[in-house]
């Protein structure tokens, strides 16, 4: 007994990590990990030897390596094939970890955005001051009916995409403020608000913004009263003196995500005023 009280048993093994008995047994079974030795009664026991070595074994299943694969790498095990291995495995957790820094900005972005939805006041107008951004836009040149729009929007999406972003914010939209009139408006570009340091960090072709002051109005009536909006903000710029940059930006605040249905959107519709 004294040999097998240098080692750990099965049970103790297995919960070293967590994992039922049976992962061992199964494992030993199809040859990718063995204990150190069995005894005579049949009892299974593995080194501490043998710690770092099924360390990396959960490590590769935990990135999905399937198990034929560790076999092969078994199989023509060495210290090269080692490193080929580990060097494949750290491509795709940079990649994985690329992507979750993607979901970590747009979630802080979501979060900070329906927070702003939740704090607004419909139709009361407001200045405020931004930071720095950069918006990643496509031209529209297309008429004001709803299928041509979605097509836009569509082909803005997968131009962000082919830009490299996998998780992409609220597309937002913006109508020159010459387009406005009496009768309607119209869209000149669709963009997308990307960080500086996801634009550098990405090398994306996106348009610097600089930071600014801007007046800003919030409706929650989705888009049916944008085009009053669009002339409240010029009235109250005219009013107050303001001289606007040369479009109005249209943002979806609030969405499907948590009001019922695309009549109750919040809208915000925003102008930089010019120094």
């Amino acid at each position: 007994m004294a040999k097998q009280k240098e080692y750990f048993t099965t049970g103790e093994f297995a919960r070293l990590f967590n994992i039922n008995k049976q992962t061992l047994f199964y494992y030993d079974k199809i040859g990718i990990f063995s204990p150190a030795f069995t005894a005579d009664n049949g009892y299974r026991y593995y080194s501490f030897n043998q710690i770092e070595t099924f360390q990396v074994l959960m490590m590769l299943r935990e990135l999905q390596v399937p198990v034929k694969d560790i076999q092969a790498h078994l199989a023509r095990r060495s210290p090269q094939a080692l490193i080929r291995l580990l060097d494949e495995r750290r491509a795709e957790v940079e990649q994985k970890l690329k992507h979750l820094q993607s979901v970590r900005r747009y979630i802080d972005e979501k979060i900070r955005i329906t927070r702003e939805g939740l704090s607004a006041r419909p139709g009361e107008i407001i200045t405020e001051d931004r930071p720095e951004e950069y918006r990643i836009t496509t031209d529209y040149t297309g008429t004001d009916e709803e299928p041509d729009v979605l097509a836009a929007v569509t082909d803005h999406f997968r131009y962000c995409q082919s830009q490299g972003l996998t998780i992409i914010n609220t597309i937002g939209a913006m109508i020159p403020i010459d387009g406005i009139s009496d009768k309607g408006y119209h869209y000149s570009r669709f963009y997308t608000v990307v960080s500086p340091q996801e634009a550098q960090e990405a090398g994306l072709s996106a348009m610097p913004e600089s930071a600014g002051r801007y007046v800003a109005l919030y409706d929650d009536h989705g888009y049916d009263n944008v085009l009053a909006m669009c002339h409240r903000l010029l009235d109250y710029a005219k009013e107050n003196h303001l001289k606007l940059d040369g479009s109005l930006y249209e943002d979806v605040i609030l969405d499907d995500l948590s009001v019922n249905g695309y009549h109750n959107y919040r809208i915000k519709l925003s102008a930089r005023i010019c120094p």
